[in-house]
């Protein structure tokens, strides 16, 4: 887990070695053929030595719509896998969908590398600004969350038996809830999903659907 100062340094340390997809689509575009371009985009960067993958969805704005960033991870590690490509790089996430120990632990089970979520470091700058948490400094508050989230995330590994994160990353060890067949087998090889449900038609639909009401609607007050 990455604080944004960290995930900078980082892109600086590789810099050109490290390649950063745009994971967004524009309104007139489908979320296949936006999938199908990032992984292409992938495949040729390792091919041409890159090492680090940076998948960003920092570009999203009224006119660009992020693609749900599980969805990027996914397609991307098992598109390099079936191309005997994936390791020779590593996946990093820059996202601001994720926030709880939860989506960090299965960002990582589908084969993130590191994430870094600006928008939770964002927030809690935006609160220690307004002056919410007493004399504690920003990097101490930086601090504690990255270590409440890395403890949350010992504790799901740690009720599967597994003490290293290296044996945990992209092996997929949970089962996904109401998610049409076709996707967990062409994105989450390794995945059960018994139940079946929501297709790519219809993920596209909802996120742009709340794209929609994020950019488009006058409400100063959350409903």
């Amino acid at each position: 887990v990455l604080s944004n100062s960290q995930f900078e340094k980082f892109i600086n340390f590789f810099g050109k070695s490290s390649f950063v997809i745009d994971c967004t689509f524009s309104e007139n575009q489908s979320l296949s053929e936006a999938i199908q371009k990032i992984q292409k985009d992938a495949e040729i960067a390792v091919r041409q030595g890159v090492t680090q993958l940076i998948l960003s969805d920092k570009e999203t704005s009224e006119k660009k719509i992020a693609i749900p960033m599980l969805l990027c991870v996914g397609a991307i590690n098992n598109h390099l896998i079936n191309n005997k490509l994936r390791g020779y790089v590593s996946i990093n996430t820059q996202t601001g969908e994720v926030l709880d120990t939860h989506s960090f632990a299965v960002l990582l089970g589908v084969g993130a590398t590191t994430i870094n979520s600006y928008i939770a470091f964002d927030s809690i700058y935006q609160r220690y600004e307004k002056g919410l948490f007493g004399k504690i400094s920003y990097e101490e508050c930086i601090k504690r969350y990255i270590k409440s989230v890395d403890n949350g995330l010992l504790k799901i590994m740690s009720k599967m038996g597994i003490s290293v994160l290296s044996s945990y990353r992209g092996g997929c060890n949970f089962e996904a809830v109401g998610l049409s067949r076709t996707i967990v087998s062409e994105y989450f090889q390794g995945v059960t999903s018994k139940i079946s449900g929501i297709g790519l038609t219809g993920i596209e639909k909802k996120v742009k659907h709340i794209h929609k009401q994020a950019f488009q609607s006058n409400d100063s007050i959350l409903p």
